[in-house]
């Protein structure tokens, strides 16, 4: 891993000028990262959980983060590196050669985007984090209903808790998705029991395991949580059945 980026690059083909780019745009909601080599890209959306994860937990932003997440990809199937400068190639000439070329046949062997080798590094931050958010003292939904229902504050303030409360656990669950990629599908659920991590998000976070483990090992999110339903007892197991139902799920 690089120190830095350079701001200014000298396309290798045509020889203009450009940056590279290394976050969506002001009205975007993702940008692409290209191979150092052939034009094959990945998206990297602003809620990709890694992403999130990186800035965080790490608090790595701008060029830092985009280095960051450089770092933590897998290789292209071509065999070469994803890159910010896209190997000295400028968004011109790759527009060029997606037109030209055909594209790298996708594997038949599920390949995970993200090196887990190179995530795994940052489990022990991953960890501390999740444990000092378990333990720290900032609102839960319960606690903002009971104030509201207890006439401690009013309705704006509570839309305003409520609004505040999801932004934050969104981050926390994006965490909780890349901390299950890197513990894989025979430790993460066991380990969010452990953890209580049901108890404190509910059981969507049950379904964010699985999310973030179809990311990392390919497996399907209904076939995980089929597998998975039967080892929770009480709500937890009645509400995994229930949401396996609304989307089709035939267990």
């Amino acid at each position: 891993m690089t120190d830095s980026l350079t701001r200014e690059i000298q396309c290798q083909l045509c020889e203009d000028k450009y940056s590279p780019i290394i976050e969506p745009e002001e009205d975007e909601s993702y940008y692409r990262l290209y191979c150092s080599c052939c034009a094959n890209w990945i998206s990297i959306n602003i809620a990709n959980p890694v992403r999130v994860t990186l800035k965080e937990v790490m608090g790595l932003k701008g060029e830092a983060l985009a280095l960051a997440i450089q770092t933590c990809l897998s290789k292209c199937q071509c065999g070469k590196p994803f890159s910010h400068d896209a190997g000295e190639r400028c968004s011109v000439c790759l527009d060029k050669i997606e037109q030209e070329s055909r594209a790298i046949r996708p594997s038949e062997i599920f390949q995970s985007p993200w090196n887990l080798e190179e995530l795994k590094k940052f489990e022990g931050k991953i960890f501390e984090y999740l444990i000092g958010k378990m333990n720290s003292k900032e609102e839960t939904l319960r606690e903002l209903i009971e104030k509201y229902e207890e006439g401690k504050i009013n309705a704006e303030t509570y839309m305003d808790g409520i609004e505040s409360l999801q932004f934050r656990e969104s981050r926390q669950v994006s965490v909780i998705q890349t901390w299950a990629m890197i513990l894989g599908p025979d430790i993460a659920f066991r380990a969010a029991e452990e953890h209580d991590l049901v108890e404190r998000y509910g059981t969507r976070v049950l379904v964010s395991i699985a999310k973030g483990l179809e990311i990392s090992a390919g497996k399907s999110v209904l076939s995980t949580l089929g597998a998975e339903a039967d080892q929770w007892d009480g709500e937890a197991g009645k509400e995994l059945r229930v949401f396996m139902k609304k989307i089709g799920g035939g267990f």
